[in-house]
């Protein structure tokens, strides 16, 4: 999967700011791109937690799965995180603290298996 380094920033950035909650958004992508990310009205960042109503998704068929950040530095998706991966897309990213570079992003795949991240310029 490859993923615009203005959407890595974002991605980044916005969890850098709400640590030491959780971030989560949803995330779009163009020919296999992750291009932006969406915040989704009413999700709640909380300090152990992020809940997204996935009744306010918008009909998008360009969402190809979610982001959520993890203050205490672990890519390790929870149970939970695997069943919401499951319903919401195909790509998911996990954000770790210190939230510096593409090394504390990782992406996994609808059933949780990691999978390679790229990023590019374009």
């Amino acid at each position: 999967m490859q993923i615009k380094k203005d959407a890595l920033n974002f991605i980044l950035g916005v969890s850098g700011e709400v640590y030491p909650n959780e971030f989560g958004g949803m995330l779009r992508e163009e020919n296999d791109i992750i291009t932006e990310v969406l915040i989704i009205p009413g999700t709640t960042f909380g300090d152990s937690f992020t809940s997204t109503p996935l009744y306010m998704l918008p009909i998008d068929f360009s969402i190809a799965g979610s982001i959520h950040s993890h203050p205490n530095s672990s890519f390790s998706p929870s149970r939970e995180d695997l069943v919401f991966f499951g319903k919401t897309g195909k790509v998911h990213l996990i954000a770790r603290y210190p939230y510096r570079d593409i090394n504390d992003v990782a992406a996994y795949s609808k059933t949780g298996k990691r999978i390679p991240l790229h990023v590019i310029d374009k």
